[in-house]
């Protein structure tokens, strides 16, 4: 009798923590569907966030902050890559690292004055992920000059020179504007082909993902690395889209494992709102 009552005490605290649990859970279903749906995650891939840093309303901040540091926990996430025009002096930055345990990570980010850079990360699998911040912003601001310029090629060859040296098994690039494609009429033919060149040089050097702040241009006929878009709000809107800019903040998470790169758009709400996969070209079947 004593055992079975010892039993039934020990059944008890078990549901009683297991209710607690998926309370406190609720309202999160990024924690449930990612990992239902994800049976390819190994123990050995690696985790990371990128996210557009810049300024939000403090109770907008604190929400996007408290939901990235449950996801950087859960998934035990190595650093965090924003494309903040503001380096190391981001707001989102230093409020993360200054209030958030979780998020005292390494934050890759621009940094002023420096143009393009790469950092080279190890991967606990084994292999390499190059990240490549691209001065987009200067770049943009030749495109629509719509001169070739002197600049504008010395900005095209450090590009070139950077992905040359990039010897990582995946490759991405970060920056704040698209520049794959030109898709507007009134653009000349200078500034298309600086567009074109851009594009041409990603797919030349074996880049993977691009990962845009204000958005990726259509019209790419060439296939051969992905564009993704970080949630962000809307920018220039009246407040009658506050609602809309709202829903559009977030974040992406992504999952590098030796054959895949999978990359989670997270809302404000904590939804996942899109799933990417890029494979490993020769390494699909091992």
């Amino acid at each position: 009798m004593k055992q079975s009552s010892w039993g039934c005490t020990i059944f008890i605290q078990l549901s009683l923590c297991l209710i607690v649990y998926v309370s406190l859970h609720l309202g999160h279903p990024f924690f449930f569907s990612i990992k239902d749906g994800d049976d390819n995650a190994g123990v050995l891939d690696l985790h990371f966030i990128s996210v557009a840093g810049g300024f939000r309303q403090l109770h907008r901040q604190t929400q996007l902050l408290r939901l990235m540091e449950r996801v950087a926990e859960t998934h035990k996430a190595k650093f965090v890559v924003s494309t903040s025009e503001y380096g190391e002096e981001d707001p989102l930055l230093q409020n993360a690292t200054r209030r958030f345990s979780s998020l005292k990570l390494p934050w890759y980010t621009t940094k002023k004055g420096s143009g393009n850079f790469r950092e080279h990360i190890k991967l606990p699998f084994g292999g390499s992920l190059d990240v490549i911040f691209v001065d987009t912003s200067s770049i943009q601001q030749e495109v629509f000059g719509g001169a070739l310029n002197g600049s504008m090629i010395s900005q095209l060859k450090e590009l070139t020179t950077i992905l040359k040296a990039a010897d990582g098994d995946w490759r991405i690039v970060v920056g704040s504007d698209p520049l794959l494609a030109s898709t507007l009429s009134k653009e000349s033919e200078e500034a298309k082909g600086v567009a074109s060149s851009f594009h041409q040089i990603m797919t030349k050097y074996g880049v993977n993902l691009y990962i845009s702040e204000k958005g990726c241009t259509s019209g790419v006929s060439d296939r051969s690395f992905t564009c993704i878009t970080l949630p962000y709000r809307s920018q220039d809107q009246g407040p009658t889209n506050d609602v809309k800019r709202e829903m559009e903040d977030g974040f992406l998470l992504h999952r590098v494992s030796f054959s895949e790169f999978v990359t989670y758009t997270i809302n404000s709400s904590g939804q996942v709102m899109d799933t990417r996969l890029v494979k490993q070209k020769g390494k699909e079947s091992i």
